[in-house]
């Protein structure tokens, strides 16, 4: 007879759901990953295509924990034992929504009772009888083909509700929406990024103006803004104090055009961000 170690991970690599059932138990394990420390102040919500996102109780143990973004990966990759997170992207102010998981209990309800009322036809019943066929002791096997049942319900129970496939993948969503969830995080990530790379280019660009040439809404404008103001923060008090980051950070905070950035301004502005006192004013 195998051993529960060796089945499981089979079992669980046939259904299709491994990277999903790891990632899972590096969340439910959060505290021992990161310590209890930092388990009081953040906690991870999901992972959607190698993208951790982490609620955290306010602004300034977001910045602290993206400090720590690539050590904080590293641990999360070496519990699960691979490469399965690539980023993190933390959320500030939404901790306490995901410390209280009774709040979708009635929603979690609700799906139970209508994936019972499902009917696997032949060919699902077989492919669910196959993959619990695999082992021999009966109550694991009990065990599994319950897995599989609920997972096949489930995504019959997508297409009953007229869900359809997502316009980037195979995966199905709702009727009323053009994406999946994961494929939408992907399109808001990618817009983010444009949204920061034209501000580095151009750091004293409004919204009105930038919304010319990418289309975004006010929230997103306002977001990719304030990462790339905190991320060019973080280098200056690092030490990359050139004049090009120290003018990058003035205009992104301040609106000022490259023509009004004086040194008065400069200086405004470091103290704002809290500088070290090795940063100098440079000669504009």
């Amino acid at each position: 007879m195998k051993q529960l170690r060796e089945i499981i991970p089979n079992t669980i690599k046939n259904l299709g759901i491994a990277k999903k059932y790891n990632t899972e138990w590096a969340v439910l394990n959060w505290p021992k990953i990161v310590g209890d420390d930092i388990a009081a102040h953040a906690s991870p919500t999901s992972v959607q295509r190698g993208v951790m996102i982490i609620a955290v109780n306010n602004s300034v143990w977001c910045h602290h924990l993206s400090m720590m973004k690539d050590e904080i990966i590293n641990k999360v990759n070496d519990f699960i034992g691979e490469k399965l997170v690539n980023d993190i992207r933390f959320q500030a102010g939404y901790f306490k929504k995901y410390q209280n998981y009774d709040e979708d209990q009635e929603n979690y309800e609700t799906i139970n009772q209508k994936l019972k009322m499902i009917k696997l036809d032949d060919t699902e019943l077989s492919q669910a009888n196959n993959l619990a066929n695999v082992v021999s002791d009966d109550n694991l096997q009990r065990k599994i083909l319950r897995i599989a049942k609920k997972h096949l319900a489930f995504k019959k129970l997508k297409k009953i509700n007229n869900w359809h496939k997502c316009a980037n993948c195979d995966s199905l969503c709702p009727s009323d929406v053009l994406y999946c969830t994961v494929c939408s995080i992907d399109n808001r990530e990618k817009k983010i990024c444009d949204i920061r790379k034209m501000l580095s280019e151009a750091p004293w660009l409004t919204y009105a103006e930038l919304n010319k040439y990418i289309d975004c809404l006010p929230h997103e404008f306002i977001n990719a803004k304030t990462s790339l103001m905190m991320l060019v923060a973080a280098e200056i008090n690092n030490g990359k104090n050139d004049n090009l980051n120290l003018l990058t950070l003035v205009m992104l905070s301040t609106g000022a055009k490259p023509e009004e950035v004086n040194e008065k301004l400069i200086k405004r502005t470091l103290d704002k961000f809290g500088r070290k006192n090795y940063v100098s004013t440079p000669r504009l």
